[in-house]
């Protein structure tokens, strides 16, 4: 079974943000990247159970147990609130080649916890 996402192949990590950025300014009214900077600041392989509660149900079927994942993830900067920079940490999941991206999540807390948001889900795009 051939499974697609946004195609990214080919892309460094500056490239992939800047393509990235349209989806992240939908959530984040007014966000933007400065010249040259890259929203991830560090990758890693993850497998299918460690990302299970992260991808949504009705995509599992297209994963198994030994499915690889290349993950990147850093700090965005999404406004200020009291003088002080309001970072979030933001990630991206893509396919064992980084060919194609599947989901961009971030991290954010909701009543005290962390909990991680989709911004977008290219598997369903």
């Amino acid at each position: 079974m051939s499974i697609t996402g946004l195609d990214v192949k080919g892309l460094d990590t500056t490239e992939i943000s800047r393509k990235l950025e349209v989806f992240v300014a939908d959530y984040f009214k007014g966000y933007s990247l400065g010249a040259g900077q890259s929203m991830f600041q560090e990758g890693f392989m993850l497998e299918f159970g460690e990302l299970m509660d992260t991808i949504p149900l009705q995509h599992h079927h297209l994963f198994n147990d030994d499915t690889e994942f290349v993950c990147m993830s850093g700090f965005i900067t999404v406004g200020y609130v009291d003088g002080k920079a309001d970072e979030r940490i933001i990630s991206l999941i893509m396919d064992e080649h980084s060919e194609y991206a599947y989901l961009l999540c971030l991290l954010q807390e909701v009543d005290g916890e962390g909990e991680t948001v989709i911004i977008k889900d290219f598997l369903s795009a």
